[in-house]
């Protein structure tokens, strides 16, 4: 009987992450389609008007690029974004997108993203062309969502005792044990 309410429970649990990923793709394809980037980059999700300043091999092989504003601007500075460390983003010129990366550093002058080179992409950025970030949805946080539930999927019924996955929780405990018996310890008299 446990075992099928687990069952039931992950089920429920992953149809509910593939369907919010669903809808970030599809929101993120909409604002492509439909917004203007300068409304994209006042809501932050779109860098515009980026130049290269460097590039460099890092770990992996892959190509790190480093993006600055254009100098003919009055401000180097970024604009506001809601732009973080590990978001996929995708790298445009014009109107095409030229590649996909996660963004690994960013300050209020400049952003360095991480790029896979494979045998067959040659990722060729010229200093002088102006190039624009725009965030992605990402994949890899709904892979690492997924894995637990997964996990409790196949092993059902069969972990361990102790395992650290799942622990029993004793019956009328409310709080961690140390919260209780500190709270205890000070109200005795």
């Amino acid at each position: 009987m446990a075992s099928a309410a687990v069952e039931s429970f992950v089920a429920k649990q992953l149809d509910l992450l593939e369907l919010e990923r669903d809808a970030e793709v599809e929101e993120r394809r909409s604002w492509q389609e439909n917004v203007s980037l300068k409304e994209l980059q006042s809501r932050g999700v779109c860098l515009l008007k980026l130049q290269v300043s460097s590039q460099r091999t890092g770990l992996y092989g892959r190509l790190l690029v480093t993006f600055e504003p254009r100098r003919c601007m009055s401000a180097a500075v970024l604009p506001s974004n809601s732009f973080i460390s590990g978001d996929i983003v995708g790298l445009y010129e014009e109107d095409s997108q030229l590649a996909t990366g996660i963004l690994t550093r960013i300050t209020q002058q400049l952003v360095t993203v991480a790029f896979d080179e494979s045998h067959d992409f040659q990722l060729s950025l010229d200093r002088e062309h102006s190039y624009r970030l725009l965030k992605l949805a990402n994949d890899i946080t709904y892979k690492r969502l997924k894995n637990p539930p997964y996990f409790l999927q196949r092993h059902s019924g069969r972990l361990p005792a102790g395992s650290g996955l799942v622990r029993a929780v004793p019956e009328g405990t409310r709080h961690h044990p140390w919260a209780s018996r500190h709270w205890e310890d000070h109200h005795c008299g």
